[in-house]
């Protein structure tokens, strides 16, 4: 087990151990037998001796903890019928390497076990893999040292026939060698040992399926004390030396790959992350070509749609009304018409085009147009208000209803769109989506649309209708993240804290939601933001038939959510009195007093 490097390093230790000292090495030239020579041999010994360990310690990791002396399958599980195979594996050995109170049990398969599936399935088949075992069943015979561990796979979920069905397949396609591997967490719980290992073929499992008499379990009767012949166990006695260096590859360097899959996670999620706040912070360095609506010739005025254009203007607060109506007290005094520009600003437009003194006047009469919900004003932003909101449920209604639509309109020509379908989807659509997800151009792929369409909504939209985009944007977001999850997660253990994984999600979210909120002005964003804040101090909702529950995962995360609640409405209080003292009007955090409060 030693590599090149520490190969000869222990060779060098020794040799230099062994040989003559030179009195050249001490600088007073004296005798070999005094402290300095005692003190060099000293420490050459004790480098022998970590060399010695590691090498150990190595050893021990790649070796397994049982050596499988038989296993074989049975399809009685008891838990659904027709469903689920249960596994004995025997083996001689010492259990005190593993973890006595969370051993962390998991079944891999390395090689061609995959060869019987379809190209789509073999795809994804890997990311699945290891599966966690959460019962496994010791038994140990001290007569023979004999180690028996069972476990039921697929108890719900696998059916025999769909079982027989992989098994014939990967039969006819050559039956390859693979190796059924059992891994288990250390005492020290850093690494990851082989429990057992099972070299096997396809056709030994079938084989060992038939022969076994269906209707006799003995394992729960003797405690593992099961009469098995030769013809039963699948272990096959095939060279498998190439299979248990890929299986020893995948277990070293545990500390590396956890902290590489976890980086390789949170890239594209980040990145966007930094994308919703550059839109924020500072819009002017993003693209102001058309990223996804090509279309889209002209880059939108950013504080005024041409719906609020072609409208009379109003202003949106208390504030700038009394405002308007001192700058239109003091233009029909002969003051200056400049501050028409001034009044243009106040209502959304531009310091360019300001109002007319006919526009001033006329406000008032629309602004009791809009107190009394009539008027022009009233009836056109109440429409587009509901066009809005047809268009947000349209971005998750269109996906679950296009499909059915279209599926019964095209039934004459059904027979051949199957067909062509099929074709389309078997030969070309599968190898190529196949490719994709192998080379990680979908995640890319998906990232991208979701930051350019972001872009887009900031940079060639209004405020009113860029409030949407960015919502489509965030909307993409959310499988984004999925996707890239089901990727990368699966190489990582499982947190010993299950609230983890979730507070982690919900504090990105709020990270992500909060500068958008603020940048379009979305009381709906501010909303979700403030949500997805409390969801990472241990806020929690969950639905359940016609109830809700409401309240908090623990006595810790509610006084976190008590503090963090008071220290939130001083903070939002105090933020609104300084832009009040420094001449603002707060419309930056306007969106989140209503979830704050």
């Amino acid at each position: 087990f030693f590599s090149k490097r520490r190969k000869s390093t222990a060779t060098n230790c020794i040799d230099s151990f062994f040989a003559p000292s030179s009195t050249s090495h001490h600088p007073a030239h004296s005798p070999p037998n005094d402290k300095y020579y005692l003190k060099r041999r000293v420490g050459q010994l004790r480098k022998i001796s970590n060399l010695a360990a590691r090498v150990s310690h190595m050893t021990l990791a790649t070796q397994p903890v049982l050596s499988a002396a038989s296993a074989y399958a049975n399809y009685q599980t008891h838990v659904r019928a027709g469903h689920g195979v249960k596994l004995y594996l025997k083996g001689k050995g010492n259990m005190a390497r593993v973890h006595e109170s969370k051993p962390n049990y998991k079944i891999d398969l390395v090689g061609s076990w995959d060869l019987g599936l379809t190209k789509a399935l073999r795809a994804f088949a890997g990311t699945m893999l290891p599966f966690k075992i959460h019962r496994l069943r010791k038994a140990f015979d001290s007569k023979e040292n004999m180690h028996t561990l069972s476990f039921v796979l697929g108890a719900k979920k696998l059916a025999h026939r769909r079982l027989d069905s992989l098994l014939d397949d990967l039969v006819a396609a050559g039956d390859p060698l693979f190796l059924i591997e059992i891994t288990c967490s250390s005492n020290d719980g850093q690494d990851t040992l082989p429990l057992i290992q099972c070299p096997t073929r396809a056709s030994l499992i079938k084989a060992s399926l038939i022969k076994l008499p269906l209707e006799k379990e003995k394992f729960e009767k003797d405690k593992g004390k099961v009469e098995e012949s030769k013809e039963t166990s699948f272990l096959c006695n095939s060279d498998w030396s190439d299979l248990r260096k890929v299986a020893d590859n995948r277990r070293s360097g545990k500390f590396r790959k956890a902290l590489f899959y976890t980086l390789r996670w949170w890239l594209f999620p980040l990145l966007f992350t930094a994308v919703c706040w550059t839109v924020l912070l500072s819009p002017a360095v993003l693209p102001a070509a058309p990223l996804v609506f090509r279309s889209r010739n002209e880059v939108g005025e950013r504080f005024i749609s041409k719906i609020s254009r072609a409208l009379p203007p109003v202003p949106d607060n208390l504030a700038d009304a009394f405002s308007l109506g001192v700058i239109f007290e003091q233009v029909s005094r002969g003051a200056s018409r400049a501050l028409l520009s001034d009044a243009a600003v106040l209502v959304g437009r531009a310091a360019d085009d300001p109002l007319t003194l006919d526009e001033l006047e006329r406000m008032r009469s629309h602004l009791e147009d809009l107190q009394a919900h009539r008027g022009v004003i009233a009836r056109v932003t109440g429409a587009f208000s509901f066009v809005n909101l047809m268009w947000l449920g349209a971005i998750f209604g269109i996906a679950i209803s296009v499909g059915p639509s279209l599926y019964h309109v095209l039934k004459p020509l059904r027979e051949f769109l199957k067909k062509v379908m099929k074709w389309f989807v078997e030969d070309v659509l599968v190898p190529f989506v196949i490719r994709c997800h192998n080379w990680g151009v979908i995640e890319i792929v998906a990232w991208l649309a979701c930051g350019a369409i972001m872009v887009d909504g900031e940079a060639l939209f209004a405020v009113e209708t860029g409030r949407f985009i960015a919502i489509s944007s965030l909307a993409l977001a959310a499988p984004s993240f999925s996707y890239s999850t089901f990727i990368w997660t699966r190489h990582l253990d499982k947190p010993e804290n299950p609230y983890s994984f979730l507070r982690m999600v919900y504090s990105w979210a709020a990270l992500t939601v909060a500068p958008v909120a603020v940048a379009f002005d979305s009381k709906l964003m501010a909303y979700i933001a403030v949500l997805a804040f409390y969801g990472a101090l241990g806020f929690s909702v969950c639905f359940f038939g016609l109830g809700v529950a409401i309240g908090f995962d623990g006595k810790s995360a509610a006084s976190r959510v008590a503090v963090t609640s008071a220290l939130l409405l001083v903070t939002s209080t105090a933020a609104r009195e300084c832009y009040k003292l420094g001449g603002g009007g707060g419309e930056e955090i306007r969106g989140f007093e209503s979830p704050v409060a």
